[in-house]
């Protein structure tokens, strides 16, 4: 296969624009400038697919193990090597200082 075919990462629009037009009625095709690059495009999106339903079967796995452990030690081991380290705080979406402080004086939240 092709390297750039396997590195390539769709967009959600390009993927549902593969959706629409895999088939559909052929006298109903878009635009030419449309399709260019549908082949590559499809057998990406197949290839992420793969991979995709692969990590979801290691993290189904690690969950049943995850759900047997016996104490904590062992719990943070499996889910530390199912997902990895846990992300910085600044990849994290997490409010800011003023979004958290404006939460906790809304008397509605009931916080």
């Amino acid at each position: 296969m092709d390297r750039a075919v396997a590195e390539f990462e769709i967009s959600d629009e390009r993927i549902s624009e593969l959706k629409r037009w895999h088939g559909t009625d052929e006298s109903d095709l878009p635009p030419a400038s449309t399709l260019q690059n549908l082949s590559r495009d499809t057998i990406a999106a197949l290839d992420e697919l793969q991979r995709s339903r692969a990590r979801i079967a290691q993290l189904r796995a690690a969950l049943g193990r995850a759900f047997w452990a016996q104490d904590a030690h062992a719990l943070h081991v499996i889910l530390l090597e199912a997902l990895g380290p846990p992300p910085e705080p600044d990849e994290l979406d997490l409010p800011t200082d003023e979004a958290l402080s404006a939460l906790a004086s809304n008397p509605r939240r009931g916080y």
